[in-house]
């Protein structure tokens, strides 16, 4: 369990229709959210969850939901797979089975 002391500082909650500044994982607002990555240009397909929204690359409905980040610079930004470490490849044909590989760039 997570206390006070270690969650990371978020920011203020920003306007859906100022951008952020950097590309990556934020939470949204509703009707967006809870996670989105924006990719610099748009928001992409709302997540569950941070390592969601980061390989999501369809573009979200709702481009002006309010959002907000953590003022800590992530660890190591990666724009093969913005941060999430791996990568969704889709699934097997043959099994069905989930194609998830480590990022080979991280």
């Amino acid at each position: 369990m997570r206390n006070a002391s270690n969650r990371p500082r978020l920011t203020p909650w920003f306007s859906g229709a100022t951008p952020p500044w950097h590309e990556g994982v934020y939470q949204r607002r509703f009707p967006g959210g809870p996670y989105s990555c924006w990719d610099g240009r748009h928001w992409r397909q709302d997540a569950v969850s941070p390592q969601a929204a980061a390989i999501e690359t369809q573009p979200s409905r709702w481009q002006q939901a309010a959002w907000r980040g953590s003022t800590e610079p992530p660890p190591g930004h990666c724009l093969t797979c913005r941060g999430a470490q791996v990568l969704d490849l889709g699934d097997d044909a043959e099994t069905g089975q989930a194609l998830i590989d480590p990022c080979p760039d991280c």
